[in-house]
Order: C-alpha cells, then structure tokens, then sequence
C-alpha cells in the first residue's frame, strides 16, 4: 500500500488543530503557572509544525507493508483493544490495578518473560501514578488500591 507523506502531514495539521481547539475552554488554576491547556497546545503545535514540514519537503510516496495475520495481528488487536479496555475497566480497579494488568499483558505478547513483564509492569503503574496522580494532581481513577495509598 501506498501513502503520500503529504496526506498524514495534511492530517498531522488537522489534528494538531484540533488538539489546540478542543483545550479553548480548559481553565487555569490559580495555584498553578502551567494550567490543564498547556501540554495539549503544546502538542497541538508540534504536531502542526510537523505537518507543514511534512507538507512542504516530503517525498512523494512511502510503501507499507500490512501484516495482520498471527501473533503481529494479535498484537495489534491486543493494542488497539487496550485503550477501551483501560477506560472501561478503570473506573472499577482503579488506575493502579488497570494500568498493571494492561502493561503486563502488553509487555508479555510483545515477547517478554512472566517475571519481566509483572516487574515492569507493576513499577510503570506506579511510577505513572506517582507523577500523574501525586506530582501533577490528575483526576485518577481511585479503586481499592490507591485508596488505601493516600
């Protein structure tokens, strides 16, 4: 299959713009320099910038090669399949639980050990909650776990 590097710039801007838009009504805390809008418009611009750079000086076309067949269709099912897994299954685990359960099942049919993929699992979603929910102060989903935490 064939894809023009200028048609995914073209939808890098639209989404960049799309990012900034969507954050107009974001509102800013007082307590805080940066408010919710400032890392979405950031992004938003980058993505714009890439766009007109791809736009301007990409070639004309890029060849890819689809396989969905076997364990790589398996891992692309499981990974498209991870984010509505996550946002049903928060709200009742809470983001510890979810997050480990999603990261070690990703991590595993990427190819990983069972030892090496509960390790890492468990330390990301802890990590992620530390700086997200405790640094940051995101809205996380709390269950049982993270209750009991703070």
């Amino acid at each position: 299959m064939h894809l023009s590097h200028r048609i995914i710039g073209i939808l890098a801007l639209l989404g960049g713009a799309g990012l900034i838009v969507g954050t107009l009504d974001f509102h800013a805390l007082a307590t805080q320099h940066f408010g919710a809008a400032f890392f979405p418009r950031l992004l938003g611009v980058a993505l714009i910038f890439c766009g007109v750079l791809m736009v301007i000086v990409a070639p004309r076309s890029v060849a890819f090669r689809v396989t969905l067949t076997g364990r790589a269709g398996l891992r692309s099912v499981a990974l498209f399949a991870s984010v509505p897994f996550w946002v049903l299954v928060s709200p009742v685990l809470g983001f510890i639980a979810t997050t480990f359960l999603m990261m070690t099942a990703l991590t595993m049919l990427a190819g990983a050990k069972i030892l090496p993929a509960v390790t890492s699992g468990l330390g990301l979603s802890f990590l992620l909650f530390l700086i997200f929910g405790q640094l940051l102060r995101v809205p996380l989903p709390y269950g049982l776990l993270e209750r009991l935490l703070i």
